[in-house]
């Protein structure tokens, strides 16, 4: 084992050292056959982007959606990559919309496989394929996109490529919406860390991992990219924690994907973030994040999550039921509490607060646990107990009885506060 690690540390890439399942540069064999996890992580994206444009769309603004690391469009095996997914619900959503003007850009990204995404969505109309780099390309295709409606797909090979500074600036343009999809291979970070800084790490890490980066012998020079990966140098401190045994890899991992999502939250309202992980107590994947400034897109996502974790946690478990609610974490969840937190986040609002709002806030701050149905719930019996009040429009139905929903549609809102 320690001849191993030995080996890992002083070698350009792992993958030289254990040899099979090897990405080669252009990650050509990731094509080959798309496995369990990619199918999650897909699902969660086209499962969000149908009520995404269905909504959008109704703003009858511009919309720009970008897929910054396209790929190839589909696998050799058949299934759908991100893109032609993406394609499909887009056009099936101008086909069922009520708006006849309705203005969608897509835009694809693609370095290695330009060519072969080209042939794989040549039936698809209005579709710009960019041949290069995402990081060299983004800031410029979001130029003139001023009050517009922009989505985000980031789904890169490596962690190296998601420089903080660029999801800085693009926070600072002013965009109507912006919605931000972002697949972070936290513990391909973890690793590239504990690389930078000389510490040796369990080589269970290295078990499974995907879209690794190649390590970078020059230290000074790793350190320096993966602050600019961080947004900081935070992630420095989680590191001498495990190397000193103070926390394992889990607790690292933890950490500084909060950390993560903590910066990130200093640029957008509402952040989210979903471990993808296919095996109780095993290390994520990775982690699927989302960054908006929309609060019904962030209650909206919140569902999304929660319904691919109900999916994952049948897969986890072999397809028996849980007895135990549990949140994307695989941590209990006591719903008890639920109400107390709920009550936190409400009293920082004197006055009444759109329910969108409130879910969005309670969301981010405690993260993916339960779905917005469940938490409006806990809002009735806390309605029926006299601590919070509930204002709905209209206040009745048209049958004369008392409103009771709570979603939000047109000529339907609701706001609550504290009593």
């Amino acid at each position: 084992m320690k001849e191993l690690i030995e080996k890992i540390i002083t070698r350009k890439s792992y993958y030289d050292i254990i040899g099979g399942g090897a990405l080669s540069k252009n990650n050509e064999d990731f094509f080959k056959e798309k496995k369990q996890w990619s199918i999650i992580k897909d699902q969660l994206l086209g499962c969000y982007l149908k009520p995404y444009f269905s909504k959008i769309l109704a703003t009858q603004k511009p919309i720009f959606y970008v897929d910054a690391f396209a790929g190839k469009g589909r696998f050799e095996d058949g299934n759908a990559g991100s893109p032609i997914i993406a394609l499909n619900i887009i056009s099936e959503s101008l086909q069922r919309t009520k708006f006849n003007q309705s203005d969608v850009e897509l835009c694809l990204i693609e370095l290695n496989h330009a060519n072969a995404l080209r042939n794989n969505v040549k039936h698809f109309k209005n579709v710009a394929i960019v041949e290069g780099k995402y990081e060299d390309n983004i800031e410029r295709l979001l130029v003139g996109k001023k009050m517009q409606n922009v989505f985000l797909y980031i789904d890169p090979y490596g962690v190296k490529v998601l420089d903080f500074s660029i999801f800085e600036k693009i926070s600072e343009i002013n965009l109507y919406s912006i919605e931000m999809l972002i697949n972070f291979n936290s513990f391909g970070f973890i690793r590239e860390a504990c690389n930078a800084m000389n510490t040796q790490f369990d080589a269970v890490i290295l078990e499974d991992l995907v879209g690794v980066d190649n390590l970078n012998v020059n230290n000074l020079k790793s350190i320096q990219d993966l602050n600019k990966v961080a947004g900081g140098t935070y992630w420095q401190a989680i590191i001498e924690e495990y190397k000193n045994k103070t926390i394992d890899g889990y607790e690292a991992e933890k950490k500084f994907s909060e950390q993560y999502c903590k910066n990130l939250k200093e640029h957008f309202k509402y952040v989210l973030n979903m471990p993808i992980r296919l095996q109780k107590g095993q290390r994520p994947k990775y982690r699927m994040i989302h960054a908006t400034n929309h609060a019904q897109g962030c209650a909206l996502m919140n569902d999304n999550m929660y319904k691919r974790w109900e999916a994952l946690q049948t897969i986890q478990n072999h397809g028996q039921i849980s007895m135990f609610t549990e949140d994307i974490e695989n941590i209990s969840v006591n719903k008890e509490e639920l109400q107390k937190e709920i009550l936190e986040i409400m009293k920082l609002h004197k006055e009444y607060i759109d329910i969108d709002i409130f879910l969005a806030e309670f969301i981010s701050k405690y993260g993916v646990r339960v779905s917005t149905s469940d938490i409006c719930k806990e809002l009735d019996k806390l309605c029926n107990d006299n601590n919070i009040e509930v204002v709905r429009n209209p206040k009745f139905t048209p049958k004369g009885k008392i409103s009771k929903f709570w979603t939000v549609s047109k000529g339907h809102s609701v706001k609550v506060r504290c009593t």
